[in-house]
């Protein structure tokens, strides 16, 4: 029981550790001056639920191109 307890621990911590190394890009919007942040995952996901005017990926300029 103790190793399947220590195992699935370990595994979480490498889940974790893991995902922590993952970088993605989050548009910051402070005082109206949007710019791009690049960020862990898990701390992404905090951000995003901490920050409502924030959003996942490039900040968008308002304008789109047409092809």
């Amino acid at each position: 029981m103790k190793t399947k307890i220590f195992v699935t621990l370990m595994l979480t911590a490498g889940l974790l550790a893991g995902s922590s190394a993952i970088k993605v890009d989050v548009c910051h919007n402070v005082d109206n001056n949007p710019h791009v942040i690049n960020i862990a995952l898990p701390a992404a996901v905090m951000h995003l639920i901490q920050h409502s005017g924030d959003s996942l990926g490039n900040c968008s300029s308002g304008e789109e191109s047409s092809k």
